[in-house]
Formats: structure tokens, C-alpha cells, sequence
């Protein structure tokens, strides 16, 4: 039988959500699999955590937004475990499985030379490149040029085979490293290092899936909301977990407005005329 790692981090007020997340997706995820729970929490205990599939880790919560950006390194505590499954998967905290997801239809196919799985960010998945939300500072190690990218995909759903996605998560967490000594922070933390990693990737090595396994609470979409994203604001003080936002003035929201819609075709044909090229194909 297919074994499968799931690795789910939920330290601080995030435990909220395990309950949940582990019925429904014991109820409803790979069905034919072997599924085994891999809890990274400070939550001094949990229901389920006794189960037989359910190991539950000691991890401290970090600040924000190191709580986001380290959770690669976090996933190594663990890599020589991992890289004995057949896959391995990472599950934001608040997603909940609200149908049946065969292992036919979510997991990567490596005899066709899949070897990681990604999910579209469902805010991108009818855009161009070129409006995506890449992180565009060349400082940065997951930086991506106008002129370069094809697919958005989700920070909070993605995974692979054992040995792919400890791959993956050696290098990002190198890359996170990096940016910190240097006072860098990509603008949306693990999910822009994994979109840069993704842009380097040949299609041919990855499974992309439709935003039907990362369904927003609320949202309207043409597609079955197989996996659900339970909305953090209804259950979580997220302003007091990431810092409340500043609210922007008429005059900011007009030039963010145009910066978002047209500057973008300005600086792709900037970065085309440099011959700015993402590094390596792997």
C-alpha cells in the first residue's frame, strides 16, 4: 500500500483547526493510502494524538513571520524519516477535505516524471505571468523576473515523492538562510521561494492541480471545492498574530491600482531587453 507522510505544523492559536482538519481528511484523503500524521506543534496536547498514524513533535512558535519562513527547516527535523514514504504532502493548518480526493487524481505520477505536486493559488489562476505575485526584488533568493514564471502556485498545499520534496526542502530552507543574513524577506515568505523553485522546475517534473484542492471559504469559482481553505479571520485575531495592516489613503490606493495593472508590461519588457532568464532548469 501507498504510504503517505502528512506533515502538518499548528503551533500558537493555529491547534484550532486539528480536530477538523484531521476527520475530514482521514474521512475523505487517499482512501487506498496509508496515511501517517506528522504534528509539529507547542500545544501541550491534542485530540487524536494518540492515534496509531499520528506522531506529534515538540516546535516552539516562532514570530511572524519566521513561524511561516522556517517551516522548511522545521520539515527537516524529520528528512530521514520522510524520505522513506512514498510521498510526502504539507497542509496549511485551516483546510479542510470536504470530498473524496483519490490517489488517481492528487498524487504525483513518477513513471510519467512527476515528482512534486502544487495546486494553483486560486487569486491567479485565470492570469497572465506577467500579474503574478512573484517576488520581484533581485536581492532575493526568490526572486523572479517579469519576463519569466508560468505557473502561481499555492505556499500552503504542495508535496512529492519522499525523496523530491526533502530535496526541495534542503534547498529552500538554504535559500531562506541566505536571505536572512542578508536582511531579506520574500514578499510572501515559503510561498514565494516555492514558486521560485517551481519556475525553475521543468512542467514536466510536477503535478499541477486546479484550485478545487485550495477552495477560499467564500469564494466563488468554477470549480468543486474538493479541498476547502477555511477562512482564518472567522476563528483567529490574525491581526494580532501578524501585526494589523496600515490602511491605505485615496492617492496610495490609485497608484497601487495602476502599479498592478499596468506597470507590470513596462518592466517585462525591461527585463526581456536585460535577457534576465531564471537560472536552471531542473
Amino acid at each position: 500500500m501507498t504510504r503517505v507522510a502528512m506533515l502538518y505544523l499548528c503551533t500558537g492559536k493555529y491547534q484550532v483547526f486539528w480536530p477538523e482538519f484531521y476527520r475530514s481528511f482521514e474521512a475523505h484523503f487517499l482512501p487506498d493510502c496509508e496515511k501517517h500524521y506528522f504534528v509539529f506543534t507547542d500545544a501541550e496536547s491534542l485530540p487524536f494524538a494518540d492515534a496509531a498514524n499520528v506522531e506529534v513533535i515538540g516546535q516552539e512558535a516562532l514570530p511572524w513571520p519566521y513561524s511561516t519562513m522556517k517551516r522548511f527547516s522545521v520539515f527537516l527535523r524529520r528528512e530521514e524519516v520522510l524520505r522513506g514514504f512514498d510521498f510526502v504532502f504539507f497542509f496549511n493548518a485551516n483546510l479542510v477535505c470536504q470530498k473524496t480526493v483519490t490517489a488517481e487524481e492528487f498524487l504525483p505520477r513518477p513513471a510519467q516524471g512527476e515528482t512534486l505536486l502544487v495546486v494553483q493559488q486560486p487569486g491567479f489562476w485565470n492570469k497572465q505571468p506577467l500579474f503574478f505575485s512573484y517576488d520581484r526584488n533581485p536581492r532575493c533568493t526568490a526572486y523572479i523576473p517579469y519576463n519569466c514564471g508560468r505557473d502561481y502556485v499555492s505556499g500552503g498545499l504542495n508535496g512529492g515523492t519522499g525523496a523530491a520534496f526533502m530535496d526541495l526542502c534542503r534547498e529552500l530552507d538554504a535559500r531562506t538562510e541566505a536571505d536572512i543574513a542578508t536582511g531579506v524577506t520574500p514578499l510572501w515568505h515559503d510561498e514565494s521561494q516555492l514558486n521560485r523553485y517551481i519556475a525553475e522546475t521543468d512542467p514536466a517534473h510536477y503535478r499541477l492541480l486546479p484550485p478545487a484542492y485550495w477552495y477560499p471559504e467564500g469564494w466563488d469559482m468554477p470549480f468543486e471545492q474538493k479541498i476547502l481553505v477555511r477562512d482564518k479571520n472567522k476563528v483567529l485575531d490574525m491581526a494580532a498574530v501578524k501585526g494589523a495592516r496600515r490602511e491605505m489613503g485615496f492617492a496610495e490606493r490609485k497608484w497601487d491600482a495602476f502599479r498592478e495593472k499596468y506597470l507590470p508590461y513596462l518592466w517585462r519588457a525591461r527585463d526581456a531587453a536585460l535577457g534576465k532568464k531564471v537560472l536552471k532548469q531542473r
